[in-house]
């Protein structure tokens, strides 16, 4: 399944750049479908398993992002 999560891009950058460059939060992070919305927020489109890793990484390395992958996690569980 699919996640949209939806965070300011200043979380996004922070968030980015506190993970190890060869991590695959990183990667994850770098190489997902991403797109601006108005610019106020960075939607990013990955899989629930990579949804699930950020959600990890970001509670552990930068948990301001937490909270909107966490919620986009819940979201795509409710469809």
């Amino acid at each position: 399944m699919k996640v949209l999560i939806a965070m300011s891009p200043e979380h996004y950058e922070l968030f980015a750049a506190e993970c190890d460059i060869k991590s695959p939060e990183y990667s994850i992070l770098k190489n997902a479908i991403v797109s601006r919305d108005d610019g106020r927020a960075i939607n990013l489109l990955c899989d629930e398993n990579e949804a699930t890793q950020l959600l990890q990484a970001a509670r552990q390395l930068y948990p301001a992002a937490a909270d909107p992958i966490a919620k986009a996690l819940d979201q795509s569980r409710e469809l």
